[in-house]
């Protein structure tokens, strides 16, 4: 699944969990039909949230940083695995370090 993201005001993080935010309440006002696509959207940002180092990401790219205004594709390849594509060039997150 691909899902666009704006980053030109902000950073991936925040565009990421905003759309999150949205796509929760979306979800509850959504006919059935509409539902797996948003649960498949849903669950896969929660996994990158949860997952990804963003402080990685955020220096890997001045757009990812939300510094210089663009867009970027996060392709959500299941389970923990993901790329953020910018310009055609892709990006693999490190996995978040946990303690």
């Amino acid at each position: 699944m691909k899902i666009h993201l704006d980053i030109s005001k902000h950073c991936i993080e925040t565009e990421a969990k905003r759309i999150y935010e949205e796509s929760l309440g979306q979800y509850f006002k959504a006919p059935e039909s509409k539902r797996p696509e948003l649960e498949e959207k849903i669950e896969g940002l929660k996994n990158f949230l949860e997952y990804s180092d963003f402080k990685d990401l955020r220096s890997s790219h001045p757009v990812l940083a939300g510094s210089e205004g663009g867009k970027a594709v996060l392709h959500l390849l299941g389970g923990d695995l993901f790329e953020i594509e910018i310009g055609g060039i892709f990006y693999k997150p490190q996995k978040k370090l946990i303690r």
